[in-house]
C-alpha cells in the first residue's frame, strides 16, 4: 500500500484529454487509453502538482465527510499503486524513516 507521506505525481510521458468532463489517459508507449471515473479523475487532477496520499485523503475527506477516512485512504492508496503499476503516476519522493 502507498506510503501516506510519499509524494506522487503524474508521469509526464502520459497524455491526458478531457472530453465532456471525462478524463482519458493516453499511454503512447504501451498503446493504451485509460478512462477515469469521477474519483480517479479527481485524483488525477490533484496529481497535477506533486502531492502526498495524506493530502489527497484530506481533500476527499473534506469533499465527502460521510465516507470513512480509512476507507478513502485504502481506496486512494490502491488506486495510486495501480497507477504506478500501469506507469501512469510516479512516486516523486519517499520520506526517510
Amino acid at each position: 500500500m502507498s506510503n501516506l507521506k510519499a509524494t506522487y505525481g503524474r508521469n509526464p510521458a502520459i497524455l491526458h484529454k478531457e472530453v465532456d468532463g471525462e478524463i482519458f489517459l493516453i499511454d503512447d508507449i504501451q498503446g493504451k487509453i485509460h478512462a477515469l471515473d469521477a474519483m480517479a479523475g479527481g485524483i488525477w487532477r490533484l496529481l497535477e502538482q506533486p502531492t502526498t496520499v495524506y493530502e489527497i485523503v484530506a481533500t476527499f475527506s473534506a469533499a465527502f465527510p460521510d465516507r470513512k477516512t480509512k476507507d478513502l485512504r485504502r481506496h486512494i492508496s490502491r488506486f495510486l499503486d495501480d497507477m504506478q503499476h500501469k506507469n501512469l503516476a510516479v512516486c516523486v519522493t519517499t520520506p526517510e524513516h
